[in-house]
């Protein structure tokens, strides 16, 4: 384990017991190729021939490195490795057990700006660059490889602006990574003139961390909420669709969405809507179903095109058994809503019976339940309805934007995350207790936006989103 000199950690997982770590390496790689071959729809995929080789080569580019893993920045790194060989934002390594690890910089740390650019955007009182200095090329290899090999590399989805956006402030982070070469001598460009600068590295304070980071990939949080603006506007703020019951996501919409229902003639009459999902990155897709049955109408919704032509599930045995906690977590919860709940049992029987076929996938069509096609007539709306996104919009926040804005929303704000074609994860504990496998166990068939294809905006707004005040007068425009 490293020691502690008073820098900045990442918690990461730990212990206090000497380890193998090339033999913790192995076993936690193993188990995490064996769960991707049982579990995820990938193997047995069709459409996807060279899914199973994948999983085989990013195994065996870990056992490898694995011949030269003496610590815990070994493992950790060779498993972020594996993992982003898949491209697949679903496809992750979730760490369960707090470590210390420390963190080095050079006194500034780079992010991509709007324009694709690696700039300056945090600097120590005595770092050599100011912000805004362009990044030009580290040792001889230009700026956008040396980010591919030294951070890409490890975290995938590289080719996405998004992806950038979130980890580009990690290029001057040293954690320890044992299989990238650290930068010695970078070159930037200062207000149109060249400068070449050799790299001090230092211990970054613990103090100053969150901070640093979070300057180089600025996000706005902002509360759940309704707000009447000036002007009549209706702004709704979800920030996370998370689905289980006991979070924050799922005790802070209901009360929203239940507003929303009531007071759907005021809101009808408003000179625009505005669904704000800056920082929600997903959850459960049932909360824009609940908000788009309300603002459209259940009726508008089923006249939709279908989105795809369907699902496959893995049908193994630990999918299955997600599928029955689902259905028993739901069963009783009030806020979750019917249609939901007659989802797990129809998916959890369904995924049975193909088992018991000896089939590995099972395929849920995509069909409306008529049960709840009827409801409340569907307002005519006054204004239009824009939907508010940022870089981070993921996952269940990518099938709102889908839904929305085919009912009529308008897309405005940054471009979002994409998602591949597989979705609905499980999580496995690896052998070493230092990790977890998040495996997905569906793949779309014929989604209209593609794999790892994000949602673009028709209004893109080049500002800072954390600026609530300036995106009202932005959108106050239209």
């Amino acid at each position: 384990m490293m020691a502690l000199t008073g820098a900045a950690v990442l918690l990461i997982g730990a212990t206090d017991v000497p380890r193998d770590w090339a033999a913790t390496l192995r076993a936690d790689a193993q188990a995490y190729h064996d769960q991707i071959a049982a579990n995820h729809p990938g193997p047995v995929n069709r459409l996807d021939p060279g899914f199973a080789a994948r999983n085989d080569a990013g195994l065996a580019l870990a056992l490898r490195r694995a011949s030269s893993t003496r610590g815990y920045p070994g493992y950790l790194w060779a498993m972020r490795g594996y993992v982003a060989s898949f491209n697949d934002g679903h496809v992750a390594l979730d760490v369960t057990q707090p470590v210390a690890l420390p963190i080095r910089w050079p006194g500034f740390l780079t992010g991509f700006d709007g324009a694709g650019r690696q700039v300056v955007m945090t600097r120590a009182n005595d770092a050599p660059l100011p912000l805004g200095a362009r990044l030009n090329s580290c040792d001889g290899i230009a700026a956008a490889p040396l980010a591919a090999r030294n951070v890409g590399a490890f975290r995938g989805r590289w080719e996405l602006v998004s992806q950038r956006a979130t980890n580009g402030g990690r290029l001057f982070l040293d954690a320890g990574n044992p299989y990238i070469a650290r930068p010695v001598r970078c070159r930037f460009v200062v207000d149109g003139k060249r400068r070449d600068v050799q790299l001090a590295w230092r211990d970054l304070p613990d103090a100053d961390f969150d901070a640093r980071f979070a300057a180089t990939a600025p996000r706005a949080h902002p509360d759940f909420g309704a707000r009447i603006l000036a002007d009549g506007t209706r702004w709704y703020a979800m920030p996370g669709f998370n689905g289980d019951p006991g979070s924050t996501d799922a005790k802070a919409l209901p009360p929203i969405i239940a507003a929303m229902r009531r007071d759907i003639g005021a809101i009808a009459a408003a000179p625009r809507i505005v669904l704000d999902l800056r920082g929600n990155g997903g959850g459960s897709s049932d909360w824009s179903q609940q908000v788009a049955a309300i603002l459209w109408g259940r009726a508008a919704i089923d006249a939709l095109p279908s989105n795809s032509q369907g699902v496959d599930w893995r049908a193994s045995s630990g999918n299955i058994a997600t599928l029955e906690g689902y259905r028993t977590a739901w069963r009783d919860a009030p806020d979750v809503s019917q249609e939901s709940k007659r989802w797990a049992d129809r998916v959890a029987a369904g995924m049975t019976a193909a088992q018991s076929r000896g089939d590995a996938l099972w395929r849920e069509a995509d069909t409306d339940d008529a049960s709840v096609a009827a409801g409340e007539p569907a307002p005519k709306l006054k204004g239009r309805v824009y939907v508010l996104t940022d870089w981070g919009c993921g996952s269940a926040c990518l099938d709102a934007v889908d839904l929305w804005t085919s009912l009529g929303g308008v897309h405005v704000g940054q471009e979002t995350s994409a998602d591949s074609l597989y979705m609905d994860v499980r999580q496995v504990a690896l052998p070493s207790g230092f990790a977890r496998a998040v495996v997905p166990m569906k793949v779309y068939r014929g989604r209209h936006r593609g794999s790892n294809v994000p949602a673009r905006p028709v209004l893109l707004y080049t500002g800072d989103m954390r600026d609530t005040a300036a995106l009202e007068r932005w959108i106050a425009q239209f």
